[in-house]
């Protein structure tokens, strides 16, 4: 039986002299290999396009030399001088992100604030973080929560500020969703396939979880009290619906399981309703409905038309009965 080295060398009887070379060629020093064609892979062309827009061109440059095993990269300069153009090209990308979401904020900032200092470190910290955000969607955000701690001081907790950047593009479009049946810092809980009816499967609602923005423990509920003497009565507010839940006790206890929004959720949970992102799920008034009649409670509903914020209604229609058929 032959082995491995002879194998190997009679192989080698039938290559062209140019790929006999090429296998006994010294290895490349470290860098970027280099290309086989003219026309660079889509990985070194993102690469490319990843470098110029946190690095800037210098960085690019430097690179190339890489790529074509030049070990002080292409033009003439020095490490510092390519240090301080990185420099200048960051802060100039931080300061045009800054500027877009200070422009943002500007053009919906309300006419009135309510009482209180802002903290000083507060705008620091936010100046920070948001410097760092291209992308429109979390831009956007970022301008809404700048407008709701103008307008009051202390809406907005740092641990949003720090939390915020960690979330993906996607873990947002995920919450987003969820968010849609936030009813001020909790989401009742429904069945679970309620929740895969509006793509949010039991393992989503874990990976929000595990983003900072929302609780997730089975024995979590809301438990509400009469809010007048004659009998039960309580108002949920729901987006722009308020459903008002009544019952001829007034010792009556209404008791709905939930998912709890952390601080950062609900802030979050805020910014979007009051970018216009998340409105009233009409299947998600149906359920909770069937779900406190089911406890013996009337419900009625109306239509919000003003609020001052989460939980203070200013306007609203006239509450009309609202029954839905058990199952």
């Amino acid at each position: 039986m032959s082995g491995f080295g002879e194998d190997f060398g009679r192989d080698g009887d039938d290559l062209d002299p140019i790929t006999v070379k090429r296998l006994n060629a010294p290895t490349a020093r470290l860098g970027l290999p280099k290309p086989m064609m003219g026309k660079a892979s889509p990985a070194l062309a993102r690469l490319n396009e990843m470098v110029i827009s946190a690095l800037g061109g210098v960085q690019r440059d430097w690179l190339r030399g890489l790529h074509h095993e030049r070990p002080v990269g292409d033009g003439d300069r020095t490490l510092a001088e390519r240090m301080a153009e990185r420099v200048d090209h960051l802060q100039l990308r931080r300061q045009i992100n800054l500027e877009g979401i200070l422009q943002r904020a500007l053009s919906q900032l309300s006419e009135t604030v309510d009482e209180g200092a802002p903290d000083p470190d507060w705008m620091a910290r936010f100046c920070e973080a948001a410097s760092d955000i291209s992308d429109p969607a979390f831009a956007r955000l970022w301008a809404r929560l700048l407008v709701m701690e103008v307008k009051r001081a202390g809406a907005v907790p740092p641990i949003a500020i720090l939390r915020l950047p960690g979330l993906s593009r996607e873990g947002l479009q995920l919450f987003r969703r969820f968010a849609a049946f936030t009813i001020n810092n909790f989401v009742v809980r429904l069945g679970q396939e309620f929740f895969d009816t509006k793509d949010v499967s039991a393992d989503q609602i874990l990976l929000l979880e595990e983003y900072g923005l929302i609780r997730t423990s089975k024995d979590l509920s809301r438990a509400f009290q009469s809010q007048i003497t004659s009998k039960f009565s309580t108002n949920l507010l729901y987006a722009d619906t308020a459903l008002r839940i009544t019952h001829d006790d007034p010792t009556r206890t209404l008791s709905l399981p939930c998912y709890r929004l952390t601080e950062f959720g609900a802030t979050l949970a805020r910014a979007l309703f009051a970018e216009g992102e998340t409105e009233a799920d009409t299947d998600y008034i149906v359920e909770l409905v069937r779900y406190v009649q089911r406890q013996g409670f009337q419900t009625a509903q109306a239509e919000i038309l003003e609020r001052v914020d989460e939980n203070i209604v200013t306007k609203h229609s006239s509450f009309c009965d609202l029954a839905v058929l058990r199952r």
